[in-house]
This record gives structure tokens, C-alpha cells and sequence, in this order.
């Protein structure tokens, strides 16, 4: 079992590195609009940690299917 929590964090940690000059304080790209709940860094966090989780339990299912 993976620990989402602690990969997000992770992930979420290397995005702020990534983009300190590109975001705002709370993590936004600067828009002139509401300020949403969650960050856009939040979201892209979110989404790579997904799919860093999908890719790593692919080739269990595939090596099951193929023993099958």
C-alpha cells in the first residue's frame, strides 16, 4: 500500500521548487479573478502523484494477466 499522503507531499515539494517565480504565495498563477480553495499547485500535485501511483502497480496487473 502506498502512502498517497507522503507522496504528495514529495511531489508537491519539487513543483514549488520548480516554479517559485511562476506562482504566487498560495500557489496560483496570477490571475485576476477568485482565489480558489486549491492551489493550481495543489491540483498539479495531485495529479502527477495519480499518476506516479498508476504506473507503479501497472506491471503487477500486467504480470498477473500474463500468468493467466
Amino acid at each position: 500500500m502506498h502512502s498517497l499522503y507522503a507522496i504528495f507531499v514529495k511531489i508537491l515539494y519539487v513543483c514549488k521548487k520548480l516554479s517559485a517565480n511562476l506562482v504566487n504565495e498560495l500557489g496560483n498563477m496570477p490571475r485576476p479573478c477568485v482565489v480558489p480553495k486549491f492551489s493550481d499547485l495543489d491540483v498539479i500535485a495531485l495529479n502527477l502523484t495519480a499518476e506516479r501511483i498508476s504506473s507503479s502497480s501497472t506491471p503487477n496487473q500486467s504480470r498477473c494477466a500474463s500468468s493467466q
